[in-house]
């Protein structure tokens, strides 16, 4: 009797499970739709932000200025007009035209203005905005630094009077000093968005073909002739799971080249990413993600095996990459620094390790191989996991 070699059925099955994927929608929309819309998203508010933020400080004749009062202010008004600014003036209660939305910011000059300049050399206006609006909040800061260079003009020219210059009272110089390998902006934010998102498409890329590879063959009944072969159960299992991996691989090539198409594009100037995700910063994103990818993949294929059907299989499926992504939402927002230990965490150091690169950080060589080596150690205990419940007869019924 002729042997057959060892990893030819395994080689077989992942052929002929990938040719029958490629032929699902669900699983092409999934593994090339979905990876799409992270990149297209952030694309979109990057832009928007950079539309937002890039106002050229030294031109201000697009501008208008919105005042409630002026009259009270002349000198104050006919300094911002000289800045190039349009005055228009607002009647009326100018907090109830900013909450109406008919105006998104009002300077507003109190009354009081022209008795207190006379008397203290002192007044207060008021810059009255809907924080809750980001256009308002980024023209708010515009009329704020307005109003700021008219108050250091008049304070210059007060002291002057006297002798004394806006140095006199400030004996300390501060310096800030960026030990960064890169300058900081805002758009870097944005950045932190971007391991989530890969970790999503890790866990959902070659999700379809996991169930439909298991549960739904199970449904069809083509499960069990397919067990009947002279073929051992583990390597059955393991052509699904290459399968499955090599679709969530294709499903993260996509979303890299979709990430990248979409920094070169989004936004301008000082808020481009234009110069993020270099090549080897796209390598080495791949080679972090596939000892990932092997873990994910293992549980799919193990979630498959158990659930009773295709629905309650897809249920679990569906919910199961909010657990991993967790982590990266939260440090969108409390960046965290990776330290040893939390490489050993799956999916944890990934996370941790994938915004270094993004970010164009320097990575630690160790922190990337404790981080695959963990996480290889129990995707190897997942699949032994797997040829176990492959093993069992309950594997056509499902328990």
């Amino acid at each position: 009797m002729v042997r057959t070699p060892m990893l030819a059925p395994i080689r077989v099955i992942c052929l002929k499970e990938l040719l029958d994927n490629l032929r699902d929608r669900r699983s092409l929309t999934v593994a090339f739709v979905y990876p799409l819309l992270g990149p297209i998203l952030l694309g979109l508010l990057v832009t928007a932000v950079s539309a937002m933020m890039s106002i050229d400080r030294t031109q201000q004749s697009d501008i208008t200025v919105k005042v409630a009062g002026g009259e009270r202010a002349p000198e104050l008004i006919a300094f911002i007009a000289d800045q190039g600014a349009r005055i228009e003036a607002v009647g009326g209660d100018p907090q109830a035209v900013v909450r109406d939305g008919e105006a998104k910011v009002v300077l507003h000059i109190p009354p009081d203005y022209g008795e207190r300049m006379a008397g203290e050399g002192r007044a207060r206006v008021e810059v009255i905005l809907n924080a809750a609006q980001l256009t308002a909040v980024v023209a708010s800061g515009t009329v704020t630094r307005l109003v700021r260079d008219f108050n250091n003009r008049h304070a210059r020219d007060t002291l002057r009077s006297v002798g004394l210059t806006l140095d006199d009272l400030s004996p300390l110089e501060v310096e800030t000093v960026n030990v960064s390998m890169r300058e900081a902006r805002i758009n870097d934010f944005f950045l932190f968005m971007v391991p989530p998102f890969i970790i999503f498409t890790v866990f959902i890329g070659g999700v379809y073909l996991a169930i439909d590879t298991t549960s739904g063959e199970r449904e069809r009944g083509s499960l069990e002739p397919l067990l009947a072969n002279p073929v051992s159960r583990w390597q059955v299992m393991l052509g699904k799971f290459a399968a499955a991996l090599i679709f969530t691989l294709m499903a993260l090539f996509v979303q890299l080249a979709a990430f990248k198409i979409s920094f070169s594009l989004a936004g301008a100037g000082p808020y481009s990413l234009a110069g993020r995700l270099e090549p080897m910063a796209l390598l080495g994103l791949v080679a972090v993600c596939l000892p990932l990818i092997m873990f994910a993949t293992a549980i799919q294929i193990i979630i498959a095996t158990i659930t009773r059907s295709f629905k309650e299989a897809q249920t679990w499926l569906g919910l199961m990459p909010l657990v991993p992504a967790m982590p990266g939402l939260a440090m969108v927002f409390v960046p965290v620094n990776p330290e040893l230990w939390m490489m050993a965490i799956p999916t944890y150091g990934q996370t941790l390790l994938m915004g270094q690169l993004v970010r164009g950080d320097p990575v630690s060589t160790l922190n990337v191989l404790v981080a695959g080596g963990a996480t290889m150690a129990v995707s190897a205990l997942l699949l032994w996991l797997c040829a176990r419940l492959y093993a069992r007869e309950t594997l056509l019924w499902g328990a």
